[in-house]
């Protein structure tokens, strides 16, 4: 009767690590391909920034965080102190909301395709002119937005603000606020 017992626990043993392992290895489905429908809406922020990203191809941000401002200048802020950019790119206050445009596109690149199949958020928040006192060394003009990488994480769409290249760390996420973009169902697990 123990011989019986002690091949049942082996012969369950051996079932359940290849069953563990099976479900473990199987691939799962790749994430949704995202439309414009599906941006559409009202995205927060990891640091309370909000973008709205409207059906006519209008943006508004509101509640521009340190953070995702950082992000969004970073060109700027590496040369020249925020003082210095609020005074000569922003009459002299530091932004906490802008308005613009944005569009849903791939991005293709001739020289890096590292990036290329990426589905990207397109904001252009237009162009700061240089008040007469700048820094002769400081663009006489600054093209002010960001590119969002659209991404999934087995729940539903997010944005996100890249320090680098796409599979590097982010500096701000965006998710669906209340009432903000549809979260579609799942079609697999986390990417």
């Amino acid at each position: 009767m123990a011989g019986v017992r002690i091949r049942a626990l082996a012969v369950t043993t051996t079932l359940t690590f290849l069953l563990a392992h099976t479900v473990g290895c199987a691939p799962s489905a790749p994430p949704p391909q995202p439309t414009k429908a599906d941006l559409t809406g009202t995205w927060c922020g990891s640091s309370g920034d909000r973008i709205d990203l409207r059906q006519d191809g209008s943006v508004r941000l509101d509640a521009i965080s340190d953070a995702y401002l950082f992000h969004v200048l970073r060109d700027l802020r590496v040369t020249w102190t925020d003082e210095y950019i609020w005074r000569t790119y922003f009459d002299g206050r530091r932004p906490a909301s802008s308005q613009g445009t944005w569009i849903f596109s791939d991005y293709e690149h001739e020289y890096d395709d590292d990036y290329d199949g990426y589905q990207w958020v397109r904001l252009d928040l237009g162009e700061r002119t240089a008040a007469p006192a700048r820094d002769q060394e400081s663009p006489e003009r600054y093209t002010f937005g960001d590119g969002l990488l659209v991404s999934h994480d087995g729940n539903g769409f997010e944005l996100l603000a890249l320090d680098g290249r796409p599979d590097e760390e982010w500096s701000s996420r965006f998710t669906p606020c209340a009432g903000g973009p549809a979260r579609p169902r799942a079609l697999g697990g986390p990417r």
